[in-house]
């Protein structure tokens, strides 16, 4: 009898005579080859070529090949079977990994019980829905002619690293699972994953020419050719654990990855040509959508040319359709569209941009396509930008993990970039794996006091100012931004200020509203035309904009110092700028670790009177970021919950429990250019195209579940569920104020 792992069909949809089907013997050998290879890089390819052969072993079973040709047969579980194997070897986590690669890494508890089902025959034939033993589906394997691999023991290690270990695996596992049956079933789609190499060498070339080429006369651009030269220096040294700490504006956004590519280059020099563990991939991890948008569109005007399309991946749930090319229509557009969508699910591009959030979630996800791309992890240079924003309640977890990547056989280096480089080394006792990164700047100090084109003036003890005295004073400035804590605060400030060459930036904008916004507030800094803009903290982190004055509500230390990096941000001025600290009349601010953060810094400031000259030094800094975590973050790595669900190999709960940002909120879509089209589309067609869900993201915003429930309720109807779990907002959309009531004066959702 020949077994099968999948059917055919043609263009039609029709049925194809079982000769074009997949033999499941050609899709097991298949599926454990390229699992292996996978694996190599992290000398993990035993036990992924296991995985790959026994990960089906249940449709040898006679009622799932009937199923093949009988769809109205249900209720098949093909991968327990092969867990069961796996555990009978003591091939440690293999069982894991095939028995969750359709539906997720289980918890420990729930394997046990399955495995435990598979031991009795009459639960096993309850839990597989087949009535072949083990035993007799090895019989078919085997006569199949699978030759099984025999992983050797391997040391112990703590529980958390195993769980780490394990979504790798699994990675490796489910990636070459998808990518078997895609050739299969789409070889067309097979066939565009194709992806240009990273070549460190040409790219290095090609970013170095660009940065000679860029004026180096002044002080501020001799201090990017200091961080450039660090940055070349360190890169020769071994891959492991590092830090950058560089004041907004040095240029440490193309220094870093002038250091990853360098580094590349040196230490693959000293391996095999071909060899496995090559350094093939460069990532950059960024908080913050708008931030990830630029660092893309720079690194594509810097290698697309060069390399194609596919060797700049931007990865987040806002990217947009970039414009069409003029001889490449809408098809051009639909298959690059589709390119990438490829290249996002496993992070097989050479150069990646992604959120904090895709890659701390990924790496505790326990769904297969969350963790897909993991393996490609392995063996790269990780670049964390803005590494101050990371919540300091899963600190233990997240740089757990990061510390364990750095290390054999994952061999990533990482980089932790800020101008205010959190105190991590301060949380030791909640960092098992400990943290000690060597600095690549060789002087951050003295390039923090040379690049200090701002001056921050405190607010004296006690003193406040309402929020008419606040508009009042950026009234007296043809250029001012001033950032706040609060939306109330933004709104009611920019509606007193003159209504000329007003901006106000908040969540309640859509991301694509935004976007626009700051595209017109740079024009007019650049052409030095009047420009007061109103925003909450939304523009502190990464947004290249440049005014002469900022002025800043009292809030979190790194939030101050973040925007003083928007305040003089080009050295245009001699002398420092000032960034005015002023205290509301209503303290108000967002609950939570902001709330605790802004208390803790008008504490620490009132201890050191010496701070306003103090504020530019990373050292003062670093002292509030060890008495913040004492307060915000964990005593020990088993408090943090993803720690504890991890090394309790409870997978699920520690996927649940990483969330970088808040899960307590809402997406709302808005009736705003194309997210009217939007909403018109969903209501009649009751569906959207996957370019269309793209979109969404750029047309909704963020609301609190407080609000969301307030805006939805009977009396308001404010928002409307336009299908099943997708919402809109039905109310006002102001071109100033975003999302808000049009009743009155009253523009908070």
């Amino acid at each position: 009898m020949k077994f099968y792992a999948h059917t055919a069909e043609d263009a039609n949809g029709k049925r194809l005579p079982k000769a074009a089907w997949q033999l499941l013997k050609v899709h097991l050998r298949q599926v454990a080859e390229l699992a292996k290879g996978f694996a190599s890089v992290m000398a993990l390819e035993t036990e992924a070529s296991l995985a790959g052969f026994l990960h089906d072993l249940g449709k040898y079973a006679e009622r799932f090949q009937a199923r093949l040709d009988d769809n109205s047969i249900h209720g098949i579980n093909h991968w327990t079977a092969g867990a069961r194997k796996a555990a009978e070897l003591k091939a440690a986590l293999v069982d894991y990994v095939i028995d969750g690669h359709h539906t997720g890494l289980p918890a420990a508890g729930d394997l046990r019980q399955s495995l435990l089902k598979m031991a009795d025959p009459l639960l096993a034939r309850e839990h597989t829905g087949c009535a072949e033993s083990v035993a007799e589906l090895m019989d078919r394997l085997v006569a199949d002619g699978a030759e099984l691999p025999s992983p050797a023991a391997r040391p112990e290690e703590d529980s958390f690293a195993s769980a780490l270990r394990t979504r790798m695996l699994f990675s490796c596992l489910v990636d070459a699972d998808f990518l078997d049956t895609e050739k299969h079933f789409d070889p067309e789609a097979a066939a565009q994953r194709a992806v240009p190499p990273l070549q460190p060498g040409r790219a290095l070339g090609l970013l170095q020419a660009a940065l000679a080429a860029m004026p180096s006369d002044g002080p501020v651009n001799q201090l990017r050719r200091q961080l450039l030269a660090d940055c070349l220096g360190a890169s020769e040294k071994s891959p492991g654990l590092f830090t950058l700490s560089a004041p907004t504006g040095s240029g440490k956004t193309l220094a870093s990855l002038a250091f990853a590519l360098r580094h590349i280059a040196h230490h693959n020099a000293a391996l095999p040509p071909n060899g496995p563990r090559r350094w093939c991939r460069v990532i950059v991890v960024i908080p913050y959508t708008s931030i990830i948008e630029q660092t893309a569109r720079v690194f594509r005007e810097l290698f697309e040319k060069e390399f194609g399309r596919d060797y700049v991946l931007e990865h987040h749930s806002a990217v947009a359709p970039r414009e069409r090319e003029e001889d490449g229509g809408r098809d051009a557009e639909e298959e690059r569209l589709r390119r990438a969508r490829l290249a996002a699910e496993n992070w097989a591009s050479p150069l990646i941009v992604t959120t904090s959030v895709e890659f701390f979630e990924s790496l505790f996800a326990h769904k297969p396509s969350d963790c897909r791309k993991l393996h490609n992890v392995a063996r790269s240079v990780v670049l964390f930008d803005e590494v101050q924003t990371l919540p300091a309640r899963l600190v233990p977890s997240l740089l757990s993990a990061v510390r364990l990547l750095t290390q054999e056989p994952y061999g990533v280096t990482a980089v932790f970039m800020t101008a205010t480089q959190p105190a991590f080394a301060s949380a030791k006792a909640a960092l098992p794996y400990g943290w000690q990164p060597l600095e690549i700047s060789s002087n951050p100090g003295a390039m923090a006091e040379t690049m200090r084109r701002t001056r921050i003036e405190l607010p004296r003890q006690d003193e406040r100012l309402s929020l008419l005295a606040v508009a009042a004073k950026l009234g007296e400035h043809p250029q001012a931004l001033c950032v706040v804590n609060t939306t109330a605060h933004a709104r009611e400030i920019f509606r007193l200020l003159p209504m000329e060459n007003r901006f106000h930036l908040s969540a309640r904008l859509c991301p694509a509203h935004r976007q626009e916004t700051l595209k017109l507030i740079r024009e007019r800094l650049a052409g030095s035309q009047p420009c007061r803009l109103v925003s909450t903290q939304l523009i502190e982190a990464g947004v290249d904009v440049d005014f002469p004055i900022a002025f800043r509500a009292l809030g979190p230390l790194d939030s101050i110092i973040q925007t003083a990096g928007r305040c003089n941000r080009e050295g245009r001025h001699a002398e420092p700028c000032p960034v005015v600290v002023f205290r509301p009349e209503d303290s108000t601010t967002p609950p939570g670790a902001y709330r605790i953060a802004a208390a803790k810094t008008e504490e620490f400031l009132k201890r050191h009177p010496d701070a306003q000259e103090r504020l530019h030094q990373p050292g003062f800094y670093a002292r509030y970021f060890a008495e913040l975590y004492s307060l915000v973050g964990r005593d020990s790595a088993e408090a943090d919950p993803v720690f504890a669900a991890s090394k309790a190999f409870d997978f699920p709960k520690a996927a649940a429990e990483c969330r970088l940002v808040g899960d307590d909120t809402r997406s709302v879509l808005v009736k705003w250019r194309d997210g009217e089209e939007l909403i018109a589309k969903l209501r009649r067609e009751k569906h959207l195209s996957p370019e269309d869900w793209r979109r969404v993201q750029r047309f909704s915003v963020n609301l609190y579940m407080s609000e969301f429930l307030d805006a939805q309720g009977k009396i308001k109807q404010y928002i409307v569920e336009a299908i099943e779990g997708v919402w809109f907002w039905n109310s006002k959309y102001d071109d100033d104020f975003g999302a808000c009531h049009p009743e009155g004066d009253d523009f908070c959702p």
